[in-house]
C-alpha cells in the first residue's frame, strides 16, 4: 500500500508539473502573439508625452486624472503642520542626568588635581593610563583625550561655574520647551547664555559633549495626530475629473504626461481595425518557432523546465528584447536593434545554455517581425539574420566566465565591432556602392552598446524581482553593510565572528572541490541569523551567567533548533535568494542536540527519551554548498573547545566530526564523494592552522618596581633620555614580535 501511494503522489507531482508547463507555454505563446499582432498590424496613430496633438481628443465618459489628483493631495497632505504634545517627565530626566554627569566630571577634574599635584618638573603631562582611568569613571560620557586634558586642567571655580551656569540654562531651556528635532538650536541658545562667563575650551570639550549626552525634548511629536491631520488634508481634495465630452486633449497642444495616462485609461490610443488573413498566418507561424524552440529545449536543455523563476526570467528578457527590437527597427533602423540584450541579460542571471536557447528562438521571432512588420528588401532581411545570430552568440561567449558589470561595456563594444562587419559584408554582397551601407554598420555599434547600458541596468532589477542568485548579487550580500549582517555584528557578536571564520573554512572547502565558493562563502555570513531572535541562548554571545542552566533540557532544544526555523523567516522578510535561504535551513540537517538529550537522559532515564524529539527539523543538505556549510559549522564550533590546540588535535578533531556527519546519514542526499570530503578536511586543517597559530608568551613585568626604580634615577645623573628609550625599545621587541 506505501509503494501504491508513493507511485500516486510520484504520478501527480508529475503532472502538476506538465500542468505548469503547458500552462507556461500558452502564456508565452499569448504574449509573443500580442506582440506580433501589435508589431505587424498597419501603423497606427500613437501619442507620447510632448508630442503635439494632431486633433482634438475628447473624454468618452467621466474620468478622474489619477495623477494631478495624487499629486494635489499629496501636496495638502505634505502642507500640514506636525502636532506637538508636551512631556513634562523629560525635564526632571535631563536634570538628573546633567548632575550625575556633572559629578562624574567633578570627580576626573579631581583625579586630574591629584595627579597635578604629584607632578615633577621633568614630565608634566597626563600619560595614556590617566586618561584611561578618567574615562573609566565617566558612564555616560566618551570623551577625547584632548576633552579629558581640558576637564582635569580646570580649576574648581572654572568647574563649578561651568556647571552652575549650564544647569541653570538647561532649566530655562526645558521650561521653554524643547522641540523634537531642534536639540541642536537649544544647545546654541544655552551657549548664548552661558558664554559670557565659560571658557571657550570648557564649553566646547566638556559642556557641548555633556549636553548632548542628556538633553532631550520635551515637545515631541504625535504621530497619531499629525498623520490623522494629514489623512484629513489628504481626503478632502476633490478629485480632478474629466467630465464626458469635455476636451482633454486640444489640436495643436502639447501632450501631458497626465493626459496621456487619462487617454490610456480611457484606451483612446489604440486603433480596432483587424485584417484576419494577416493575424492568422502569423498565429500559425509564431506556433510552429515556438514548438520548434520547446523541442530543441527537450532535447539539449530539459533542466530548464525545473524552475518557474528561471522560465519567467527567460519570457521577460525574451519580450523586452523582442519589444525594443520592433519599436527600433520601425521608428529608426533594423541595424540599431539591441537584438543581443536578451542573451547578454541570461547569460549572467541563468547561466550559458539558457541563453543560447533564448537566442536561437528571438532570431526566428525577430526575423520574421522584421519582415512581416516594414518589408524589409532581401539584404536587411539577411543582415537581420546574421546580426541576431552571431552577436548574441559572440556575447554569450565573451560573458559567460567574466560577468562584471564593466566588462559588459567591453562586450557591447566588440559585439558592435562584429555587426558592423558583418553589415559592410552583407552589403559588399548585395550593393555595389558602400556609401549607404557604412552609414546603416554604424548603427549596428550604437545598438550594440544600448544593449549594454540595457543590460546593465536591467540585470539588478530582474535579479531582485526574482531573487536569483549571481555572482554580482552574492557579492553585494557580501557587504558588512547589510542590515541583517550588520545586526549580527552588533547584537551577536560572537555569531557574527563564528560566522565568518566558518565562511572562511567554507569558502576554502569549496574552492577545494570546485563547488561554487562565493555562494558558500555568502551562505555561511547568514547561516546563524536565526540566533538574532533569542542571542543569549547561544553560547558564543552568553558573558556570564548560562540561561540553559535553569531551563529544561527540552525546552532548550526547542530553543536551539528554533534558530534554523527563525532564520528562514529573517531571510525571507530581506528577500534573500533561495539557495542561500536553503542553506540557513539545511545546516544542521535533522542532527541531534546532544548536549540537552544526554543531559535529559541522565534525568529521566534513557527509556523514558525519544531522540528524534531533540532533533533539528532538517532537511538533510542537498547540496554541495550546504553540505560544506553544515561541516564548516560543525568544525568550527567543536575545535574552539580544544584545550591546547595543536595541529594533530585538530586534524584528528575534523576527521572525527565528518566522520560523525557521514555515520548520522546527514551527508546522504547531497552530491559530495569520499574524495570531496577528503580535500574538503584538508582544507579545513589549513585554514585552522593559521586561526591557532603558536605565539610566544609574554614576560611579566613589576610596573610598580619599575616606576620606583626611574623615581629614584631622577634625582641622579642618568644616562641621556635618548639611550634610555631605545633600551627600553631593545627589551619589548621580542614581545611585539610575537604579537
Amino acid at each position: 500500500m506505501d509503494d501504491m501511494a508513493k507511485k500516486s503522489a510520484t504520478w501527480m507531482n508529475n503532472l502538476s508539473a506538465r500542468v505548469k508547463l503547458v500552462l507556461f507555454a500558452v502564456l508565452t505563446y499569448l504574449v509573443l502573439l500580442m506582440i506580433c499582432f501589435l508589431t505587424i498590424s498597419p501603423e497606427q496613430y500613437d501619442l507620447s508625452v510632448g508630442d503635439v496633438a494632431p486633433t482634438t481628443i475628447t473624454a468618452s465618459r467621466d474620468i478622474i486624472d489619477e495623477i494631478t489628483t495624487s499629486r494635489r493631495r499629496q501636496q495638502a497632505a505634505d502642507a500640514v503642520s506636525p502636532v506637538y504634545f508636551k512631556d513634562d517627565t523629560v525635564s526632571d530626566t535631563v536634570m538628573a542626568d546633567l548632575d550625575a554627569a556633572f559629578s562624574e566630571l567633578r570627580a576626573v577634574r579631581e583625579l586630574g588635581t591629584q595627579i597635578q599635584s604629584g607632578w615633577a618638573e621633568i614630565d608634566d603631562t597626563f600619560t595614556d593610563e590617566d586618561y584611561s582611568q578618567a574615562q573609566g569613571m565617566l558612564s555616560s560620557l566618551k570623551l577625547s583625550n584632548y576633552q579629558l586634558r581640558t576637564l582635569m586642567s580646570t580649576t574648581e571655580r572654572d568647574f563649578e561655574m561651568l556647571y552652575q551656569s549650564v544647569t541653570s540654562a538647561t532649566r530655562t531651556a526645558l521650561v521653554s520647551t524643547i522641540t523634537e528635532g531642534q536639540l541642536g538650536d537649544a544647545i546654541n541658545n544655552i551657549q548664548q547664555i552661558v558664554a559670557y562667563n565659560t571658557r571657550t575650551d570648557l564649553w566646547y570639550n566638556v559642556a557641548i559633549p555633556t549636553l548632548r549626552a542628556c538633553l532631550k525634548p520635551n515637545m515631541l511629536i504625535d504621530q497619531t495626530a499629525t498623520e490623522e491631520n494629514r489623512q484629513k488634508a489628504y481626503d478632502a481634495v476633490e478629485p480632478t475629473v474629466y467630465k464626458q465630452d469635455q476636451n482633454i486633449v486640444v489640436k495643436g497642444d502639447r501632450v501631458s504626461a497626465e493626459q496621456i495616462a487619462v487617454l490610456d485609461a480611457l484606451g483612446l490610443l489604440r486603433g480596432d481595425s483587424l485584417d484576419v488573413t494577416l493575424y492568422v498566418g502569423a498565429a500559425v507561424l509564431l506556433a510552429l518557432i515556438l514548438a520548434a524552440t520547446y523541442l530543441f529545449i527537450y532535447l539539449f536543455a530539459p533542466q530548464m523546465f525545473q524552475s518557474g523563476h528561471h522560465a519567467f526570467v527567460l519570457l521577460i528578457a525574451g519580450v523586452l528584447t523582442l519589444t525594443l527590437s520592433m519599436l527600433v527597427g520601425r521608428y529608426i533602423t533594423v541595424s540599431a536593434m539591441p537584438v543581443m540584450l536578451a542573451a547578454m541579460l541570461v547569460v549572467n542571471l541563468l547561466g550559458a545554455r539558457p541563453a543560447y536557447v533564448l537566442n536561437f528562438a528571438l532570431s526566428m521571432l525577430i526575423t520574421f517581425l522584421t519582415v512581416a512588420g516594414p518589408g524589409l528588401e532581401t539584404s536587411q532581411m539577411l543582415s537581420v539574420l546574421l546580426m541576431t545570430n552571431i552577436s548574441g552568440i559572440l556575447s554569450i561567449c565573451l560573458m559567460r566566465r567574466n560577468p562584471a558589470r564593466v566588462f559588459v561595456f567591453f562586450t557591447g563594444l566588440i559585439v558592435g565591432a562584429a555587426d558592423f562587419v558583418v553589415l559592410l559584408c552583407v552589403g559588399a554582397l548585395i550593393s555595389g556602392s558602400l556609401s549607404g551601407v557604412m552609414a546603416s554598420a554604424s548603427y549596428a555599434v550604437l545598438g550594440s552598446v544600448t544593449a549594454a547600458i540595457l543590460c546593465v541596468g536591467l540585470q539588478p532589477i530582474l535579479e531582485a524581482a526574482f531573487n536569483l542568485v549571481t555572482p554580482a548579487k552574492l557579492i553585494e550580500l557580501s557587504n558588512p553593510n547589510h542590515p541583517l549582517l550588520r545586526r549580527l555584528m552588533i547584537e551577536t557578536p560572537g555569531t557574527y565572528h563564528h560566522s565568518m571564520i566558518v565562511a572562511n573554512l567554507a569558502e576554502a572547502a569549496a574552492e577545494a572541490i570546485g563547488a561554487d565558493a562565493v555562494l558558500v562563502r555568502v551562505g555561511a555570513y547568514f547561516h546563524d541569523i536565526g540566533k538574532l531572535v533569542r542571542p543569549l541562548y547561544f553560547k558564543e554571545n552568553q558573558i556570564g551567567e548560562n540561561p540553559h542552566d535553569k531551563t529544561d533540557p527540552r525546552v532548550s532544544t526547542a530553543i536551539l533548533t528554533e534558530h534554523t526555523r527563525d532564520g528562514v523567516e529573517l531571510a525571507r522578510k530581506h528577500h534573500l535568494p533561495e539557495p542561500i535561504i536553503d542553506m540557513i535551513q539545511q545546516h544542521h540537517g535533522d542532527t541531534v542536540a546532544m548536549y540537552f538529550y544526554a543531559k535529559t537522559v541522565k534525568q529521566v532515564g534513557e527509556e523514558n527519551v525519544d531522540i528524534n524529539d531533540f532533533r533539528y527539523d532538517g532537511p538533510k543538505p542537498q547540496t554541495a554548498e550546504a553540505a560544506i556549510l553544515m561541516l564548516s559549522d560543525t568544525v568550527e564550533a567543536a575545535v574552539r573547545s580544544i584545550p591546547e590546540p595543536t595541529q594533530a588535535k585538530i586534524s584528528a578533531m575534523i576527521r572525527k566530526l565528518v566522520r560523525g556527519k557521514m555515520e548520522d546519514g546527514q551527508l546522504d542526499e547531497c552530491t559530495l564523494t569520499f574524495r570531496d570530503i577528503g580535500m574538503i578536511c584538508s582544507a579545513f586543517e589549513n585554514v585552522l592552522k593559521g586561526v591557532f597559530h603558536e605565539r610566544i608568551e609574554y614576560p611579566s613585568v613589576d610596573l610598580n618596581r619599575s616606576k620606583r626604580h626611574h623615581s629614584g634615577n631622577r634625582s641622579k645623573p642618568a644616562q641621556p633620555r635618548q639611550e634610555a628609550q631605545q633600551h627600553e625599545k631593545q627589551e619589548t621587541r621580542p614581545a611585539e614580535a610575537g604579537e
